[in-house]
């Protein structure tokens, strides 16, 4: 479906570094906006929160034309702001990220990177004198953003969960982060604080995903360049590096291979707000069989839905069906 976009509109971008309940540890806080309304009235408040690999304005402000996730939102009357936990990006990377990765258990994890979500929302309440906003977030940032709206009942309007994660109960989906000699503990190449990744890696992350011969059809070859340029972007020290390579804590990896061992950062139940469920039909990190067992676990949350976009995989924002994604997400937000 072509989804007609709002008409062109001035943008202005700030770029925040907060703090955090953490000395030493500041935030990347990226927001997009519209200038002052006439009246004075607020605007409808987003945050949006990355998954595990990619820190937010590559995941949500990708900057090829027509795809920046922030702009569309912006531009329909929202304050959007996009999260860059610690350890990604321009963010802070904590001390045991400054060392061999051997030395320390996997950095950041989830409920470390919840206190990063709670600063962010301090932070966005203080500054636009909002009383509530909404979240979204992306694989992994999905249970970090339902987690915050179950502990935070009355700060959350709506909660957007794309690329739903929970529980996996799929032995295929743990045997992805499993030590294969000793089943039951976490894969060494994320046992450690953090790991490089390259672009080799991560465009088969992506191009992995695809059904035979439909890569071609679903996405555009300058997507696919700028997402590895994008990510090498945001790690100077990377790009000196040979072969190029980004650095990326292991923390949330390690809440990703929990969730297969039934343990969640969050009761599903204890989600009040409006909830939609979304993602792509041909995600392979989100499985339909978790996504539906979510939505149902979602017993208190009040107008929930669940939508899949078709011709698409975990990475839509940056294929050819992301107008569905965005107007999806949209049309729910403003309901």
């Amino acid at each position: 479906m072509k989804v007609r976009r709002p008409r062109r509109i001035r943008l202005h971008r700030h770029e925040h570094l907060i703090e955090t309940s953490d000395p030493g540890i500041r935030l990347h806080l990226r927001e997009k906006c519209q200038g002052r309304t006439r009246s004075g009235a607020a605007r409808p408040v987003l945050l949006m929160v990355h998954g595990q690999s990619l820190p937010s304005p590559v995941c949500f402000d990708f900057p090829l034309p027509g795809y920046s996730w922030m702009d569309y939102a912006a531009a329909r009357g929202y304050d959007v702001f996009a999260l860059t936990l610690r350890g990604y990006g321009m963010s802070t990377r904590p001390p045991e990220m400054e060392r061999d990765p051997a030395s320390a258990p996997p950095a950041v994890r989830g409920r470390t990177a919840l206190r990063d979500v709670e600063a962010a929302v301090r932070f966005i309440r203080k500054k636009r004198g909002a009383e509530q906003l909404s979240l979204l977030g992306w694989a992994q940032g999905t249970m970090l953003a339902a987690a915050f709206a179950a502990a935070h009942p009355r700060r959350v309007e709506k909660v957007v969960l794309f690329s739903p994660l929970h529980l996996s109960d799929d032995p295929a989906a743990a045997v992805l982060f499993e030590d294969p000699e000793q089943p039951g503990r976490l894969n060494p190449e994320f046992r450690g604080a953090w790991r490089w990744v390259t672009e080799k890696g991560q465009q088969w992350n992506w191009s992995r995903l695809f059904p035979r011969g439909k890569a071609p059809l679903w996405r555009e070859p300058d997507a696919v360049r700028a997402y590895w340029a994008e990510q090498l972007r945001y790690d100077p020290e990377g790009a000196r590096r040979r072969p190029h390579g980004v650095r990326i804590p292991n923390g949330l990896i390690a809440d990703h291979y929990d969730r297969t061992r039934g343990q969640s950062l969050y009761k599903p139940a204890e989600v009040k707000c409006p909830a939609l469920l979304i993602r792509g039909e041909h995600d392979l990190v989100s499985s339909d069989q978790e996504a539906q067992r979510l939505f149902g676990a979602l017993a208190r949350a009040t107008g929930k839905r669940y939508v899949i976009i078709g011709d698409a995989t975990h990475f839509v924002q940056f294929e050819k069906r992301r107008d569905d994604l965005f107007n999806e997400v949209q049309n729910f937000l403003e309901e």
